[in-house]
C-alpha cells in the first residue's frame, strides 16, 4: 500500500483542504468536519508564522 496517491480518497481530502483554506476569511463558514479541521490548521499556521515574523524583528542583543 503506497498511501492515498491517486485514489478517490486523496481527491476528497485535497478538495476538503482547499475548501477549508479558502474559508479562512469567512467568519462563520458552513464546512464539514474535515474542512473545519483543515481551516483550523491553516489559521494556526498563519498565526504561528505571524509570531515568528515578530520574533525575528525583536532580535536579542548579543552579550559581550
Amino acid at each position: 500500500m503506497g498511501g492515498l496517491s491517486g485514489t478517490k480518497s486523496d481527491d476528497f481530502i485535497n478538495a476538503a483542504k482547499a475548501r477549508g483554506e479558502a474559508a479562512i476569511q469567512d467568519n462563520q463558514p458552513k464546512l464539514t468536519k474535515l474542512e473545519k479541521a483543515f481551516r483550523h490548521a491553516a489559521l494556526r499556521r498563519r498565526a504561528q508564522d505571524a509570531r515568528r515574523a515578530t520574533d525575528d524583528h525583536r532580535a536579542k542583543p548579543k552579550a559581550r
